[in-house]
């Protein structure tokens, strides 16, 4: 555990995702409870045992980069830029002229560089001439990289990189380095980009992808006792993180205040996860955070919409929560966002933020039938008004990384 010196406050987010490349559109979105999750388009994805999926439809790399540009940056590359983008004009960080060596960069990215190098692989097996980009641009390192690159960020760059915890750990080790005064504010979250036929196939080969190509948008079904796996998606979300104290001497609006991060492993199978790392890693946000289990509200759930994770999260949080447990929502923003795999933990840490600015939770959609061992408070029925203070959001990722974040309002 650092020792904390500083608090750690947001004040800039920006979203790429299924539901909009802007945070008034993803959150309306969510609360509205539409999903992004669409049949694939194009030949390359038929055949596939699985051909649906959650792309970020609204966008248009032209509209944000020129031509040259596209050719040498990944898809992950690109959203992450975008949401970055947002993050950045959303804290002025620019306009305030911060010094650049007080950010740092720690925007992860997992499985996006599988799906950049796809194109590349195949020249060479074609006996096409191999692009000398081809290593750049698939290196999970380069959403981060040109981020620092276009805003001459030079602060600490890293890629935190732990599956479909990469977007939480990221923001836990930018919020340590913070609060523990060895940084004064940094860009953090993830990016990445499933889709690339053998990313796709590999995923279905596994079983662990929903095959409802008659209804895409009801496909991922967290929690509902008739799910069939999670729905591949593409995203990134960003975060601005500033020390409290240099936040407040640039005089811009604070967000929230991440308040606590806890990590753990299951040391026990790398696709089928325990009950007790998910169990430890909430402890040890807790206790980080120096709260309860009564001082959380509302917990934003890793929710994949597998047999596996929805019942062993539901035993945890019950294991951790006790019989407050039942009396608090828990929700599954996959079921309309897809599964971005290291984007997801970002944009749906983004998304308690904006419960707790506007006071409200948004549904869990898609559940369909009740399941005796997933027994919470999955909040079905619709957006809910509630008391916000504190917000706890999931990640608990293949090999058994778990990771746990809090946040609350900035008081």
């Amino acid at each position: 555990m650092a020792v904390k010196t500083e608090r750690v406050v947001v004040t800039g987010m920006g979203v790429a995702s299924p539901l909009g490349c802007d945070l008034t559109e993803f959150w309306q979105s969510l609360l509205a409870g539409r999903s992004g999750v669409r049949s694939l388009e194009g030949t390359i994805f038929s055949g596939l045992r699985s051909n649906i999926g959650a792309m970020v439809w609204s966008y248009d790399e032209n509209r944000y980069f020129e031509s040259k540009e596209v050719r040498r940056l990944s898809r992950s590359s690109q959203l992450g830029l975008v949401a970055a983008k947002q993050a950045v004009s959303d804290a002025k960080l620019v306009e305030d002229k911060v010094d650049p060596l007080d950010i740092g960069v720690l925007v992860g990215s997992c499985i996006g560089g599988y799906t950049a190098a796809e194109p590349f692989i195949k020249s060479h097996y074609e006996h096409v001439r191999v692009s000398p980009f081809t290593i750049p641009i698939s290196m999970n390192i380069a959403p981060g990289s040109n981020i620092s690159i276009k805003y001459g960020f030079q602060g600490p760059l890293l890629n935190v990189e732990a599956a479909c915890a990469t977007a939480a750990h990221s923001i836990g080790y930018a919020y340590n380095m913070i609060r523990s005064g060895n940084l004064r504010a940094a860009v953090a979250g993830a990016t990445d980009s499933a889709f690339s036929p053998t990313v796709v196939a590999a995923w279905a080969a596994m079983h662990a992808i929903s095959s409802r190509e008659d209804s895409p948008a009801e496909a991922c079904r967290p929690f509902s006792a008739d799910r069939d796996g999670l729905v591949l998606a593409e995203g990134a979300g960003v975060l601005i993180m500033e020390a409290e104290s240099h936040a407040l001497r640039r005089g811009v609006p604070i967000l929230a205040e991440i308040k606590g991060y806890g990590a753990s492993a299951d040391s026990f199978h790398l696709t089928q996860p325990t009950q007790r790392g998910p169990v430890s890693a909430m402890h040890r946000a807790l206790a980080d955070a120096e709260m309860h289990p009564g001082d959380i509200d509302y917990i934003n759930a890793h929710a994949t919409g597998t047999e596996w994770n929805d019942k062993n999260e539901t035993k945890a949080i019950k294991e951790v929560f006790g019989q407050h447990a039942y009396e608090i929502p828990v929700v599954g923003n996959k079921a309309a966002l897809g599964h971005s795999i290291a984007g997801s933990g970002a944009l749906e840490l983004i998304g308690c933020i904006l419960s707790l600015r506007d006071q409200i939770v948004p549904p869990t959609i898609n559940y369909k039938v009740p399941d005796p061992e997933c027994d919470l408070d999955y909040v079905t029925d619709g957006k809910r008004s509630r008391r916000l203070r504190n917000v706890m959001s999931n990640s608990f990722a293949f090999g058994g990384s778990n990771a746990v974040l809090i946040v609350g309002k900035y008081a």
